[in-house]
């Protein structure tokens, strides 16, 4: 059993992610995706948008 950071619900372990080095992450599945899935892809609708428009965004573009 393991508390999220996030949230602070008490949940079992399968409910965290695995990293590679066997350590879990510090918070759940779900808040993972409200935190950094939700953003990210709201992020990536306004470039897309600011593109279609002809608006140049400042900051990376995502080309490397």
């Amino acid at each position: 059993m393991k508390t999220c950071k996030n949230c602070g619900r008490t949940l079992p372990d399968e409910e965290f992610e695995l990293y590679p080095t066997g350590t879990r992450r510090g918070v759940c599945r779900q808040c993972k995706y409200t935190l950094y899935g939700i953003k990210a892809k709201k992020k990536w609708h306004m470039r897309e948008r600011a593109l279609a428009m002809g608006i140049k965004s400042k900051g990376r573009t995502g080309h490397r």
